[in-house]
């Protein structure tokens, strides 16, 4: 899945005139959050595809490795850590329940319809 280029049409927040401009750019920033995180999960599904043994779906060195680089991209963004932080957490626990699911999924036996 490609992600379209994407230019921003709301007011930047320091522009906003009213609630209307406000709520208008956090909907615009919703919009693009749940293309950018359904393309996060289709990673977790190669990830389930590509991975041999579940015991290395949930990779604790990833995680922090993950959680470091995200710590400085907020510091870069301007992002306060205490959002940054529990957001990426959760996000991360629930795409490696997902791959879990997925990883399950792709090796459970396979049923036979009866003739």
């Amino acid at each position: 899945m490609r992600l379209p280029a994407r230019r921003f049409t709301a007011p930047d927040p320091d522009d906003c005139r009213d609630m209307t401009d406000v709520r208008a750019g956090v909907d615009e920033i919703d919009r693009m959050l749940v293309a950018l995180i359904a393309r996060r999960q289709g990673y977790m599904d190669a990830a389930a595809r590509i991975k041999t043994d579940r015991n290395v779906v949930r990779d604790e060195a990833r995680i922090q490795e993950v959680l470091t680089k995200v710590k400085a991209e907020a510091e870069r963004q301007g992002l306060s850590w205490a959002i940054a932080e529990p957001v990426w957490r959760q996000m991360m626990e629930r795409c490696i329940a997902y791959e879990f699911d997925v990883w399950d999924e792709l090796r459970a036996p396979k049923m036979r319809s009866q003739p």
